[in-house]
């Protein structure tokens, strides 16, 4: 994951150097994310249930080329973790002792999208995304929780306008829907058999984004 994002990031920025209909810019939005997450335990089949709402600002980079049609393809790539939530919860094992801490971060998140104008200002988006999520949990029952990386998409629209020294802003609203994501614990030793806990998560985010950039 972090290979492929570093070489389509490296590449199409490149590509804007040599090529002069492009665009480059920074970001920063505004973003609500809201994770859900079931975990079944294996030894008895009881599930747990919860959702986290976090509010995060995000800052990103992007690349663009700009057809002749005024379509543009672009790159997104945010260089920072977003905390998706955490929480501590009570001792529910009966095996072990202890709060169980839970946490999770995105990183190396990477969103390939197209814009449509629709007139002067206002443009579509549409997009698809790739980002990994990252556990950070502390469990009192032993077990652990790996990393999953997951593909989504992204649509909405904005508005964009060119200022006079060759230079753009734009501000936008976005949903991205990512797929589900399985995480397999670490085997656990309960009721003298190995088992293996299982916690499914769904990731939602809306997003109010404002860019500046500059045209080539």
């Amino acid at each position: 994951m972090k290979k492929l994002t570093i070489f389509l990031v490296s590449s199409l920025f490149a590509f804007s150097v040599a090529t002069a209909d492009t665009r480059i810019g920074i970001s920063g939005a505004f973003t609500a994310l809201e994770t859900s997450g079931t975990e079944t335990r294996k030894a008895n089949s009881t599930k747990s249930s919860k959702t986290i709402e976090e509010d995060v600002f995000v800052p990103s980079i992007f690349a663009e080329y700009v057809s002749d049609y005024g379509i543009a393809l672009g790159v997104d790539y945010i260089p920072v973790e977003a905390e998706l939530g955490s929480g501590t919860g009570a001792d529910d094992d009966a095996e072990t002792s202890g709060a169980n801490k839970a946490s999770a971060e995105i990183t190396g998140h990477l969103t390939l999208y197209a814009l449509v104008p629709m007139g002067d200002t206002f443009y579509l988006k549409a997009g698809y995304a790739m980002t990994s999520i990252d556990t950070t949990e502390t469990l009192a029952t032993g077990t652990a929780y790996g990393n999953e990386t997951v593909n989504g998409y992204t649509v909405g629209a904005g508005l964009s306008q060119d200022t006079d020294n060759g230079g753009f802003w734009r501000i936008e609203a976005t949903y991205s829907d990512y797929e589900d994501a399985d995480f397999n614990g670490t085997l656990l030793t309960e009721a003298s058999a190995s088992v293996r806990n299982k916690v499914n998560a769904e990731l939602e985010a809306v997003a109010v984004r404002f860019s500046i950039g500059k045209q080539f």
